[in-house]
């Protein structure tokens, strides 16, 4: 894993070094530090879109010469692993690094193979892996505006991956393998009282615990290793506003809780935590494990509670893939001791239960609990904890239901693109405090343009009445964190 901090020791960070291979190489006269986030903007029925970054370096603007960014001397490992569908209109850090003060306008990744995973009713299970065929490894992206690196300043790059328009489709609409990578790159400006903005619902796993004061009226830090092990190690800082659920104080936070965080990045570089979800432990030596993905199918009792659910595994929180394969499908089993509970607590606007009635395909969770290998069976694991977890969904507006005199808070009907999701009409609430991009309210979302709709997904089995709107039984219903219209 990259062994770099971000926040407490960016210091440290400016003053390492950062390698390089440039020809000739560019006069150096400082660094600066520089946080890379990447996202993904998604495509529908794609359950995973999985590589490899092997290498990052960036192009200094007029000239030839190039700075790695990593792999450096400085780093202990030379790949990051990631599943660029799990990041549906969603960001993480990829990697924190000094640089040499200078221009930047071109970034280039390093890909090695891609594989691609599809959810295919048609098949049983209903996944679908192709390998992928990269038209290159090595895509160059333009930074657009350019990235200006001065001595020891914090400086942030944004990288998005188009997954619509990466992957390849034949005449008749399946995917053929063919996939061109279609990145974006900006670097991101840090606004004076926001920093260089929020991160929703990172996820990972607690490696070392601060609980006294680190300063700038920090009351305490942990660190939360990333992408299953193989990102950075960032520092999450705490304060006094901090939301703390699951534990009632920092010092009861144990090393190898998984954690989701929300969170905004300051001026400083400081990642600053506006809530902290602290889940279960996992324990590898008893075969406990956090698993990520998606509700495939469900078994109800007659009283309509979830007993047993078919799930796919797109991420593990520690990596035990060896063990239980990624892009695999188990059996979770539910039971009037499994604790259900939602994370991102402020999406929940509306105060929906999170019960065993409430599970139904499509939810993305993090399911807690023991596993047990079968031969030639399913892999089952016996839920302890599950947690429902902020996800993005595609699809369309079909008819707006309310709308506030904010122009921001009510409601609409959502057709999802997601084959997983058409059987559920789904019925969207917004509230003030939603974020609406590249429009400004509810009364600017058109039918024809393709919305990508983060919030918390709840399925109600009964029918009932949510802010005066009539929700009829086996409603999908959504609150709203961010509605994002596609241009």
């Amino acid at each position: 894993m990259l062994k770099r901090m971000l926040a407490v020791g960016l210091a440290a960070v400016i003053m390492a070094s950062c390698g390089g291979n440039n020809t000739p190489s560019p006069r150096v006269l400082g660094k600066g530090a520089l946080i890379t986030f990447i996202g993904d903007t998604p495509a529908s029925d794609v359950l995973s879109l999985r590589t490899t970054v092997t290498g990052m370096t960036l192009k200094q603007e007029g000239t030839t010469n190039k700075v790695t960014v990593f792999p450096s001397s400085s780093t202990t490992t030379s790949l990051v692993k990631i599943d660029f569908a799990s990041l549906r209109d969603f960001t993480t850090v990829l990697t924190v690094a000094a640089v040499p003060e200078t221009t930047y306008d071109e970034v280039i990744l390093t890909f090695s193979a891609m594989q691609i995973v599809l959810y295919d009713p048609s098949k049983d299970p209903p996944i679908r892996v192709v390998n992928a065929r990269l038209s290159t490894t090595t895509p160059v992206i333009p930074i657009q505006p350019a990235l200006t690196v001065t001595k020891d300043g914090v400086f942030a790059l944004r990288l998005d991956f188009d997954i619509l328009r990466s992957i390849e489709v034949d005449p008749n609409g399946e995917v053929n393998g063919n996939v061109t990578p279609v990145l974006s790159a900006a670097s991101v400006e840090s606004i004076e009282g926001q920093g260089f903005g929020e991160l929703d619902d990172l996820v990972g796993f607690v490696r070392t615990v601060s609980p006294y004061s680190t300063g700038h009226n920090f009351t305490g830090a942990f660190t939360l290793q990333l992408l299953a092990g193989t990102g950075p190690a960032v520092t999450v800082n705490l304060t006094s506003s901090t939301e703390l659920f699951g534990v009632s104080a920092l010092n009861q936070l144990e090393t190898g809780r998984v954690v989701e965080v929300d969170a905004v990045v300051d001026e400083d570089g400081n990642m600053v935590a506006k809530t902290v979800e602290v889940e279960d432990r996992a324990v590898l030596a008893d075969e406990k494990l956090a698993f990520l993905g998606s509700v495939l199918s469900v078994t109800r009792d007659y009283s309509g509670n979830v007993v047993q659910f078919s799930f796919y595994v797109r991420e593990e929180e520690p990596d035990n893939s060896g063990y239980v394969p990624l892009d695999s499908v188990v059996v979770v089993n539910v039971s009037s001791t499994t604790n259900l509970q939602y994370s991102s607590r402020s999406a929940n606007f509306v105060s929906l239960p999170f019960d065993a009635t409430a599970v139904a395909p499509g939810q993305e969770l993090i399911v807690h609990g023991k596993y047990t290998r079968r031969t030639e069976e399913p892999t089952t694991v016996d839920a302890n904890t599950i947690y429902l977890k902020l996800q993005t969904v595609q699809g369309n507006l079909s008819s707006l239901v309310q709308v506030g005199s904010d122009g921001k808070t009510g409601g609409f009907w959502f057709t999802p693109s997601l084959t997983l999701l058409q059987d559920a009409p789904i019925l969207v609430f917004t509230n003030n405090e939603t974020v609406f991009t590249e429009v400004l309210g509810l009364g600017q979302l058109t039918p024809e343009a393709t919305l990508l709709v983060r919030g918390l997904p709840f399925y109600q089995t009964q029918a009932g009445t949510i802010n005066g709107v009539t929700v009829p039984a086996g409603t999908l219903v959504i609150t709203a964190r961010q509605i994002h219209q596609l241009e």
